[in-house]
């Protein structure tokens, strides 16, 4: 081929690379003027299993985020949905490590809800309200419990990345959020709000469960409901596993607050949240005052993860609301868990603890396992060169107790040669086998220094299953 020709050749291959380009960029930028507008942008309709999101608005002040979609088979239509109201409480520090996933799991079925935090900020169009920023001056300027959030102020101001300070005060300042939180959610809550939920960025809810129970009360009635906890005198709900506030119970509250005068009754409050150890528990003593006292509500509104909690008795026809300590995996799992179960059996079937084991548990539990941790605790047979003085003597046990700490096979052998009631799983590192009369799954110990060999007796977990094999769904107690 002659010099000219490749020339040629060459010249005719830009030129047509030129047109092709040039066709593209006007297509690209003229696309909206011969593409049909029925297939632009569009979205198929959400179904109950498949909810989605749409935009942001807001309404009383702009206050209350309301999640818009136009699908008529939303998980928000679900009757009973627009009468509550989700208020979410987090911490800037931890604010993108936790909160997407509720925004594309549990948030994506709630109409109406709040989001707390200890600093102003949008997130995604949403408004994040600083569940503190009406606390006195007095404290947020020199209080050490706020030490943390002068600092969030300025890595706001500054540009800096909050989340560098997550672990540094934020318990302290945890506790202020409560009381006022709460005071600006049934200030903002639409009128047709019957509910208020409080839930943390590590708490799981089952929305299909907790419309069910909502149904069993009478909002117009005072309450207050929660997992039970004591401290000194005061029983209140543990605010991480979940709170419920019915619509009369909030307006007692209010009305309480209103009759002292809001700034007098604020001061108190401050004073007494400063003196106290969290502010769940200052909610329980504010609601006393207002003659309104907690309805417990334990095991439906849970503190434990999937993981640690005891699957007995107690638990297992219970009605299963919600979770606690909960990573963002596992909220989306279990979202995923609970849409599934409304797509086989409805939202007027609620899912049980029982279907909860059956689903994520059984399996898992079905050989020993390596590396892991089951969380015996009921009995601890340790040899003479580990055991402390909280120990009981090794000479003390019994010939088979004390071969328990030779192997995971002796040790399985001790806990099947207890009684069914005594023993059903066992744990087993050198010299130590532990066992356990409640059946938990447990987590990996992989990332600690000390390995444990873990099993469990599918005999005696059968049986157990066996008892309850028909359950009577338990709204309470």
């Amino acid at each position: 081929m002659s010099a000219s020709l490749a020339y040629n050749l060459k010249g005719v291959t830009l030129l047509r690379l030129a047109i092709i380009f040039l066709i593209l960029v006007g297509l690209f930028l003229y696309h909206d003027q011969w593409l049909p507008d029925n297939l632009a942008y569009t979205t198929q309709p959400a179904t109950l299993g498949t909810p989605t999101v749409g935009h942001s608005t807001t309404s009383h002040e702009g206050n209350v985020a309301e999640t818009s979609s136009s699908a008529s088979g939303s998980c928000q239509d679900v009757p009973g949905a627009d009468k509550v109201l989700v208020m979410l409480k987090t911490g800037a520090t931890e604010l993108y490590q936790k909160l997407p996933t509720h925004f594309v799991t549990t948030l994506t079925c709630v109409p109406h809800f709040m989001i707390f935090s200890d600093m102003a900020q949008d997130f995604a169009g949403y408004p994040i309200h600083d569940a503190i920023a009406s606390v006195g001056k007095q404290y947020r300027e020199h209080h050490g419990d706020f030490e943390l959030y002068r600092r969030l102020q300025q890595y706001q101001r500054e540009g800096q990345d909050m989340g560098k300070l997550k672990g540094d005060g934020g318990w302290n300042l945890d506790k202020w959020k409560f009381l006022p939180m709460l005071h600006q959610a049934f200030k903002s809550a639409p009128d047709q709000i019957q509910w208020f939920v409080m839930i943390e960025a590590d708490t799981s809810v089952s929305w299909p469960n907790l419309l069910l129970w909502l149904k069993t009360m009478d909002p117009r009635k005072p309450y207050y409901l929660g997992a039970q906890n004591v401290v000194g005198d005061t029983t209140f709900g543990h605010g991480g596993s979940g709170l419920v506030f019915s619509r009369k119970a909030a307006d007692l509250l209010v009305r309480k607050r209103e009759s002292m005068g809001k700034e007098a009754y604020d001061e108190k409050w401050e004073e007494l949240t400063s003196t106290s150890c969290c502010g769940d528990e200052v909610v329980a003593r504010a609601f006393q005052e207002a003659d309104v006292a907690l309805t417990p509500a334990w095991p439906r509104i849970q503190g434990e993860t999937v993981s640690t909690i005891d699957w007995t008795d107690n638990h297992w026809c219970s009605v299963a609301i919600t979770w606690h300590h909960v990573t963002p995996i596992e909220v989306d799992s279990l979202f995923q868990f609970q849409m599934s179960w409304v797509d086989d059996h409805g939202w007027d079937t609620p899912y049980l603890f029982r279907d909860v084991f059956e689903h994520y548990i059984e399996r898992h539990i079905s050989v020993n396992r390596t590396n892991w941790n089951n969380i015996c605790q009921d009995q601890r047979f340790i040899s003479e060169s580990l055991a402390g003085a909280e120990d009981t003597n090794f000479y003390d046990l019994e010939d088979y107790e004390q071969e328990s700490v030779n192997s995971a096979d002796a040790c399985a052998a001790a806990c099947a040669r207890k009684r069914e009631y005594e023993c059903v799983q066992w744990m087993w590192s050198p010299g130590r086998c532990y066992l356990g009369k409640d059946i938990r799954l447990g987590r990996s110990d992989a990332p600690y220094d000390e390995h444990w060999t873990s099993g469990w007796m599918m005999d005696r977990v059968q049986a157990f299953k066996q008892k309850f094999e028909q359950c009577k769904v338990k709204w309470s107690g």
